[in-house]
């Protein structure tokens, strides 16, 4: 596996250390990536706080399902509607782009920055899944389908959270914000040879690579449905480990005969741990 460019080792290993000492390379698995984020009280919106934080203020209930379905722009995924997005504020502005790489883009604008945000309901059957970035996984059942990113909004941090099954956005006000939803996250995926055995030339999608856990979720799942050799523990860590360290990278070079090292280890060895390394 060779990786081009510079691997992301320093700001990376300082984390790490400080906080995982030697612990084992996480993988894009639901386990690993995140853990669902807790719900904030359905009355409370957010707003800015004087000292620039988020701060609560009385707002009316979240709008339910139904109504997010009903009322909200759909946003298209996979071979049909994946999700609908409402927003607060009813004179709002809705644009959903499909990008042409297997994600949306929905953005949200208003005048009235103060009371911007908005909720977003998955289709029937799709359960949505808050991870620790504030980015979200949607599964049918056990399938993992799509990614919603963590909204982007200039100088104003934001994040979902999950109220009784529908993602609401909260965060300090903004004008305009942007989130990609994404249902399609492998281009492909080719078995070849590299230094001296067999190896998976893993292409992600165009908005992987921005490097959300549920994005990287949704990779490894689908890359494990279309490769089931690579769901095993050391390509899984690998792909993680490519991820976070060479995004930019066209190909990332995973092999099955590699061990599995801690990670501080295989950030060391620029994600091409050897039985050296063990």
């Amino acid at each position: 596996m060779r990786t081009a460019g510079g691997l992301v080792l320093v700001p990376a290993l300082a984390l790490l250390l400080a906080l995982a000492g030697c612990s084992a390379a996480p993988t894009a698995s639901p386990e690993a990536t995140g853990t669902a984020a807790p719900a904030p009280d359905a009355t409370a919106a957010v707003t800015a706080a004087p000292d620039g934080g988020v701060a609560p203020a009385p707002d009316p209930r979240a709008p339910g399902a139904e109504r997010v379905r009903a009322d909200g722009a759909a946003v298209p995924g996979g071979d049909g509607v994946v999700a609908w997005v409402l927003p607060t504020d009813p004179a709002a502005e809705v644009a959903v782009e499909p990008q042409g790489d297997g994600s949306v883009r929905v953005t949200v604008r208003t005048a009235q920055a103060a009371v911007t945000g908005a909720s977003l309901a998955p289709a029937e059957g799709v359960t949505a899944t808050v991870l620790e970035d504030g980015s979200a996984v949607l599964r049918r059942g056990d399938v993992v389908v799509g990614a919603v990113g963590t909204p982007d909004a200039a100088q104003a941090p934001a994040r979902w959270f999950e109220v009784e099954g529908v993602l609401v956005l909260r965060g300090r006000p903004a004008a305009v914000v942007e989130v990609l939803v994404g249902t399609s996250a492998l281009a492909s995926a080719t078995w070849g040879e590299a230094e001296g055995g067999r190896s998976l030339a893993v292409v992600p999608a165009a908005w992987v690579r921005g490097g959300s856990l549920a994005a990287q979720e949704v990779l490894a799942a689908q890359l494990a449905v279309a490769q089931p050799e690579a769901a095993t523990a050391t390509m899984q860590a690998q792909l993680w480990c490519h991820a976070l360290g060479a995004p930019d990278k066209d190909a990332w070079n995973l092999e099955p005969w590699r061990p599995e090292v801690g990670t501080v280890t295989l950030l060391a060895t620029r994600c091409n741990p050897t039985d050296d390394d063990v």
